[in-house]
């Protein structure tokens, strides 16, 4: 089927000039008006029209100028005879509206731009005082949106997130590993990243070789250590125990807490707890070998 483009052209607006002798400057260029525009009286218009500018021009005929080329050869004849007649008139009061709800959404927006940037530099900064990795900041160069092109966090050296995802060196957070079409990046530039997804990657990246941040349970039986209340005990009868006393178990030796033996041990073989030397009496009155958070608990219970 063939396309056919239909071209409308609006009519102009009714002039709303703001001086009194409009309709006789109007009525002599209507009277100038006569035959075929020759190239000098086109020549004069044209430069009349820049010696004057557009202001002076758009308060002569009453509505915005559009230029000399986009104008009726009487508004051309209007612009000679307001000239000879040294006339300066005020813009119309439409105009000047116009203008004043256009400067105010301008600088609506501009403020608006500036506290964006505002909240996209403070959230940066807090993002990277966060990591523990040294970052650059990287544009988009093959696709940009309203706002400019999505500044990217580019790791300087690999990087490591969650248990093992790995994020590589010169590319951005928010790749995933082994994607077939790589990000176009530009060289680095002094201003925040805006990439949403990199910035949410940014809470969760370490080193390489750094011990992955505790899970869930990790964290809950890290904070029962850093609290006071996991013991080693030592029955009667059987070898040791690890308990939380804050729990109490109905399986056996429970009046001594819920037995969290292996947790425990798998955060002591990460170094993130130990346990005292010297024995401690708990609430309930037992006395058993407290567990304490190490340096390194500490900074993966803080992290």
């Amino acid at each position: 089927m063939r396309r056919h483009v239909v071209t409308i052209l609006l009519p102009r607006p009714e002039p709303e000039p703001a001086y009194d002798l409009y309709q006789e400057v109007r009525r002599d260029a209507e009277g100038r008006d006569r035959g075929p525009l020759g190239p000098e009286a086109l020549k004069r218009m044209q430069e009349v029209a820049a010696r004057r500018g557009a202001d002076w021009c758009t308060a002569v005929l009453g509505h915005s100028f559009p230029g000399i080329d986009r104008s009726t050869s009487v508004d051309g004849w209007t612009l000679i005879v307001a000239d000879e007649l040294r006339l300066d008139p005020p813009l119309p009061d439409r105009v000047v509206q116009q203008r004043a709800r256009r400067k105010e959404a301008e600088e609506l927006r501009a403020k608006q731009a500036q506290e964006r940037q505002e909240r996209e530099r403070r959230r940066w900064e807090a993002a990277l005082a966060a990591a523990n990795v040294e970052m650059t900041v990287r544009e988009n160069t093959r696709h940009a949106g309203v706002r400019g092109p999505l500044r990217h966090a580019v790791p300087k050296t690999d990087v490591v997130s969650g248990r093992s995802r790995k994020h590589a060196a010169d590319r951005a957070l928010c790749e995933s590993p082994g994607r077939a079409n790589p990000l176009h990046l530009s060289d680095p530039v002094n201003a925040p990243a805006n990439c949403s997804r990199c910035l949410e990657w940014m809470e969760k990246v370490r080193p390489l070789g750094a011990p992955a941040p505790p899970t869930a349970a990790e964290r809950r039986l890290l904070e029962l250590v850093k609290s006071g209340v996991v013991f080693t005990f030592r029955p009667g009868r059987g070898g040791p125990t690890i308990r939380d006393t804050s729990t109490r178990s109905n399986a056996a030796w429970g009046a001594l807490g819920r037995k969290v033996d292996a947790a425990v041990k798998k955060l002591e073989a990460k170094g993130w707890v130990r346990k005292d030397g010297e024995l401690t009496k708990t609430e309930a009155g037992h006395y058993g070998d407290c567990w304490r958070l190490t340096e390194a608990g500490t900074a993966a219970l803080e992290g």
